[in-house]
């Protein structure tokens, strides 16, 4: 299930992520995972269970296997998949050592799409139960954006996929959205449906015409 979060810069967005990564606590309400309240796991297996993908990339001068593995055993078979899955094959395999190729520090050899879609096939390779991606696509080129929308859309297919987005394109197919205004849902349904009833989301729309 694919599910995006909207609204103005404060409305609430990342404070979702944090009480969802458990970095902050509700001060009421509950949230449940498969209708456990998710105070009741453990939270290092939590953790576990979630891939978080932002704007801001970490890379390792190392090679791009290692980048992918991230501390976790190097499994080239399972790392070549997760590229692929990234929209990240494309240009990894065209390298002179391929997934062997080293990185240079901060990953100044890549581009910022290409640098994100590594950071995707990160995520990927942990196989968590949930990702969640704040603003991945916010600083990138149209061409970089659609191939990382499309990587999201097949993770979405199978996985629990949160968005935070700033670019509307990038949600028109979540399966909901939901509206934040001021810390408040707003309201929440798909792109359609609030295309008719929700004047804040015609706003956050017409604001990127």
């Amino acid at each position: 299930e694919k599910i995006a979060l909207v609204g103005n810069s404060g409305g609430g967005k990342s404070s979702i992520v944090n009480m969802i990564l458990r970095f902050y606590e509700p001060q009421s309400g509950r949230i449940l995972f498969n209708d456990t309240d998710i105070a009741a796991y453990n939270l290092k297996s939590l953790r576990n269970e979630i891939s978080i993908v932002t704007q801001r990339v970490y890379i390792l001068n190392d090679s791009v296997a290692a980048n992918v593995a991230y501390g976790e055993a190097v499994d080239e078979a399972k790392v070549i998949r997760a590229l692929q899955d990234a929209n990240a094959w494309d240009f990894i395999r065209d390298l002179p050592e391929g997934i062997h190729t080293r990185i240079n520090e901060f990953g100044t050899n890549f581009s910022g799409g290409q640098r994100q879609r590594i950071a995707i096939a990160r995520a990927i390779y942990r196989d968590p139960q949930i990702f969640i991606f704040d603003e991945a696509t916010s600083a990138l080129d149209s061409e970089s954006e659609q191939k990382i929308t499309d990587a999201i859309n097949r993770i979405a297919e199978r996985k629990i996929t949160f968005i935070i987005a700033h670019r509307m394109n990038s949600i028109v197919h979540a399966d909901r959205i939901f509206v934040l205004r001021e810390g408040k849902l707003v309201c929440n349904g798909n792109n359609s449906e609030l295309l008719k009833q929700c004047d804040e989301f015609k706003r956050l729309k017409g604001l990127q015409k």
